[in-house]
């Protein structure tokens, strides 16, 4: 296929950090050995604008360090995470960007057509062979989040799935706690996390421990979109129960939330400049994440300049299925351009990581 060229744009990247992390770069500079934990976040074709920093920072930047990691997503973080944690990261971000483009629905946009194309998408990069290398990676300790639903979120009627998300929109818009009666979280986990990430938010949190039956289960069930796809149950070593898309709890996952790291800093490859908390505050634009709950993170980002040269001005999104609905081709070229151009971000941040030039451009996270 035959992929538009763009010039490259001068400052294709933004690097911001909350107020210890800031210090630390200004003083110290950016090292992959400075790492402690790094947060994917759920956002569907949204990662493809990212897929070229992500695949730069785990094949070339963390290969000059060993310390122990912990990697944390929800939906198409946990996928990208799960890819990452792999010998061969950049070969399965591949697989799994090239699997995702490649989505075909036509008339039929129905959960059990979803749910096979995700469980395609899943195949080509998660398989017996690379399995293990997720569970038993010596450095790399995996984990991916979902929630269990508890009333009518629970049912497997698309109608009342849909009853539910209306009453915890409106609950969330009172407040984020008012949820906690609706979704308990699983935190899904591999190896001997450095820290324990078993919620410090208020909600039911419960941590289970990945398996070979449990793995490909647990990263399905991070991304099952209520409404959208099918709910997973049967979750080895989970409690009894629906378990759909952690991005409904914790949609830009926020460390603060989840974790007390005292050492270290959080690398989070983003593919906006700031974070939404929950899924349901998409709707309430005046809920923002403070640069409090962000101290010692580093979010990384395409700047505004490059998000403008990409096709139609804009990075793809779940709603170009709809837009582009009777022109996949057009869509597939879009989302292409995306994942190609993605490599001018990796580009750009080991260029800046490597100089040093990291600590001039680094801004505070306000």
């Amino acid at each position: 296929m035959e992929v538009t060229h763009f010039s490259i744009v001068m400052n294709p990247i933004k690097i911001l950090a909350g107020a210890s992390a800031y210090s630390q770069i200004k003083n110290n500079g950016l090292s992959p050995q400075h790492v402690s934990a790094i947060f994917g976040a759920s956002g569907a074709a949204k990662w493809l604008t990212i897929y070229g920093l992500d695949k730069a920072i785990f094949s070339e930047w963390l290969v000059n360090s060993d310390q122990p990691i912990d990697l944390f997503g929800t939906s198409v973080g946990a996928f990208k995470l799960a890819a990452a944690a792999q010998s061969h990261p950049a070969e399965a971000m591949t697989q799994l960007a090239d699997a995702y483009i490649h989505q075909y629905y036509g008339d039929d946009i129905s959960a059990d057509k979803v749910d096979i194309e995700t469980r395609r998408i899943l195949n080509a990069f998660l398989n017996e062979k690379n399995i293990p290398e997720i569970l038993y990676n010596p450095r790399f300790n995996y984990h991916c989040a979902s929630v269990r639903c508890n009333g009518l979120l629970g049912s497997h009627n698309e109608t009342l799935q849909k009853l539910a998300m209306i009453k915890a929109l409106f609950l969330s818009m009172l407040s984020r706690q008012n949820l906690r009666n609706t979704f308990e979280r699983t935190v899904f986990y591999t190896g001997n996390p450095v820290n324990t990430f078993s919620g410090i938010d208020n909600f039911t949190t419960r941590y289970v421990a990945l398996n070979e039956e449990s793995l490909i289960p647990a990263v399905l069930s991070s991304g099952s979109i209520p409404a959208v796809m099918h709910g997973v149950t049967d979750i080895a070593g989970a409690k009894p129960g629906v378990y759909r898309d952690g991005g409904l709890l914790d949609y830009h996952p926020l460390p603060s939330n989840l974790v007390d790291i005292k050492q270290g800093l959080i690398l989070y490859p983003h593919f906006y400049t700031h974070l939404t908390e929950g899924w349901f505050d998409k709707f309430a634009p005046w809920r923002k994440v403070s640069a409090e709950q962000l101290d010692n993170t580093v979010l990384i980002g395409p700047s505004d300049e490059y998000v403008a040269s990409l096709p139609g001005g804009k990075i793809p999104d779940r709603q170009d299925f709809y837009q582009f609905k009777n022109n996949d081709s057009e869509r597939v070229r879009r989302w292409t351009v995306a994942k190609e151009r993605s490599n001018e971000l990796g580009e750009a941040f080991i260029r800046l990581a490597e100089s040093g030039d990291i600590a001039s451009v680094v801004e505070p996270l306000r």
